[in-house]
């Protein structure tokens, strides 16, 4: 993965480009190779990521985010496929932690348990890998992961969720940007699962 690798954020720069004033502090947790820190910072963003396998770059910080020391506050705190494997009740105090009042938590999930046979038809189709896209081989798969259903409760027990928007993921889990279209008129027709989940949620 190399910083132009925008399968995940692709998209998301825009919708903190919507939600908050140019030039305000914004923290990437799990901020990966620092690309969306990247993305923000030259649209007009002071933005800082955090992750304890960030390369050794500008604005990125080779820490955990519950260890991370003082590095003031933030305006915006955004967590792109993140928080579902990390531990959520330290993870969350942290972001309080370095949020400032009214601060907006950003955060791009999947609930992996919506996946059903209709998602592992679509995937059959269009995933040439020879993984096991059975609803049984996805479920032991992804067993150790935190559901959308615990993700969106400890999100409103700690923040004052504002908004869940449903989103397509597949798509972007094959790396195919030109399917997420298609994704996106199934789940409308309610012919696939919202696997993806844009979370929208205010601190106190």
């Amino acid at each position: 993965m190399t910083v132009a690798d925008d399968r995940w954020w692709r998209g998301f720069d825009a919708v903190i480009v919507d939600s908050v004033p140019l030039g305000s502090r914004v923290l990437d947790v799990g901020c990966g190779d620092g690309g969306l820190v990247e993305c923000l910072a030259a649209s007009g963003f002071d933005a800082v990521g955090v992750d304890p396998q960030a390369p050794p770059r500008p604005r990125l910080i080779q820490e955990r985010v519950e260890q991370v020391g003082s590095i003031g506050r933030f305006d915006v705190v955004c967590a792109v496929m993140t928080l579902h494997h990390v531990q959520l009740d330290p993870v969350l105090a942290a972001i309080v932690r370095l949020l400032r009042p009214g601060g907006w938590l950003l955060a791009y999930e999947f609930a992996w348990e919506t996946y059903d046979q209709r998602a592992a038809s679509w995937l059959g189709r269009h995933d040439r890998s020879a993984a096991d896209n059975s609803v049984t081989g996805w479920q032991l798969e992804h067993a150790d992961l935190h559901t959308g259903a615990t993700l969106r409760s400890s999100i409103s027990d700690a923040f004052d969720l504002r908004r869940e928007t449903p989103r397509p993921y597949l798509a972007r889990m094959l790396g195919n940007h030109r399917l997420e279209e298609h994704e996106q008129a199934m789940i409308v027709e309610g012919a696939l699962p919202a696997l993806g989940r844009w979370y929208f949620a205010l601190s106190s």
